[in-house]
């Protein structure tokens, strides 16, 4: 199933073997042999495949069915509009929030819950 999933995220990705290989820190040749079930990533490739190919680890090996990450992709958002990740958490963060942020941010959301429930 691992291999499976690798080469299905990695072609939704629109990712070469030889660009997944450099985002893991790893050869061509070891994603073409994830992908043929030759060999198997370990527990820190694994981590990294699922950073690459923005989805969890759990995704990858069959323990779940959610393919994206979610929180990840939120947090990402966060970080790019300059919010540390404890802006979540934290009232006194939220009130220097402009509302034009808040507005982005709200649409964000708004388009994850649409990636999760089509109309």
């Amino acid at each position: 199933m691992v291999n499976q999933r690798i080469r299905s995220l990695r072609k939704k990705r629109r990712l070469t073997q030889t660009m997944l290989a450099d985002k893991v820190g790893v050869s061509a040749q070891v994603v073409s042999n994830w992908e043929r079930q030759y060999t198997s990533p370990d527990l820190e490739d694994l981590s990294k495949i699922a950073h690459a190919l923005h989805t969890t680890a759990d995704y990858l090996l069959g323990l779940s069915d959610e393919m994206e990450d979610e929180m990840r992709e939120i947090k990402q958002f966060l970080e790019d509009k300059g919010f540390d990740r404890s802006v979540i958490f934290d009232k006194q963060s939220w009130l220097k929030v402009q509302p034009e942020e808040i507005h982005q941010i709200e649409n964000y959301f708004k388009f994850l819950l649409q990636q999760n429930h089509p109309s």
